[in-house]
């Protein structure tokens, strides 16, 4: 079940990088050299709505990526 929640996870990271133009490669090399998914996500927001990412839409809740 666990396995099953982490593939679901992952394919909404990935659909959700894809729509600003983060291809799957860039978003796990910016992984392997250290961003955190939390930044990932942020920069994610900032290149699809061309702005940062409010403080009340704090990185902990991600309800935008859908």
């Amino acid at each position: 079940m666990e396995n099953s929640s982490l593939i679901l996870a992952i394919s909404k990271l990935a659909a959700a990088g894809e729509q600003p133009g983060f291809t799957l490669e860039q978003m796990i090399e910016l992984l392997d050299h250290g961003i955190d998914v939390e930044i990932l996500l942020e920069l994610i927001y900032m290149r699809l709505y061309a702005a940062p990412m409010p403080p009340t839409a704090s990185a902990s809740r991600y309800r935008w990526v859908g």
